[in-house]
């Protein structure tokens, strides 16, 4: 069985995903529309080599930093939504501003507006107490910096 996932999306709309086909990883660029659209497939181990610091080799390095358990439950079909993704969709429902930043494999978060009260209570109580780890799962699932 074949699993793909998905694990970055730049500006202009460029996609690359993982996958999984009998223990053998790939990673899958898709060209954006106005590029032609192609795809091309790439070894994990060329990918890492030819990608470096791009913010496309960074997200999957997060991807390949979590346990194994973690990347199988990220390959499952994405009908099923993970505890991070909801935490992060209930934040930004309530309002709030707090934008992904990706930098060197170093997740963190900005906001140049305050939160509403809602929105940062929310934050305050469902993740702020969370680990490192639980955090940063959370923070990449908020909108980038760099689709700004």
């Amino acid at each position: 069985m074949i699993e793909e996932k998905e694990f970055s999306i730049s500006s202009n709309g460029d996609r690359w995903s993982l996958e999984v086909l009998d223990g053998d990883i790939t990673v899958i660029h898709k060209a954006n529309e106005p590029s032609g659209g192609h795809e091309t497939r790439t070894s994990l181990a060329a990918f890492l080599d030819e990608r470096a610091g791009k913010p496309e080799h960074a997200a999957l390095l997060q991807v390949l930093g979590q346990s194994r358990d973690e990347v199988e439950d990220q390959l499952k079909p994405d009908e099923i939504e993970t505890q991070s993704l909801k935490i992060a969709t209930e934040y930004l429902r309530l309002g709030g501003r707090r934008q992904a930043k990706l930098d060197d494999n170093i997740v963190s978060t900005r906001r140049w507006e305050d939160d509403p009260s809602e929105a940062d209570a929310y934050w305050q109580t469902h993740v702020a107490p969370l680990t490192e780890k639980e955090q940063r799962d959370i923070m990449i699932q908020l909108p980038s910096m760099s689709d700004r």
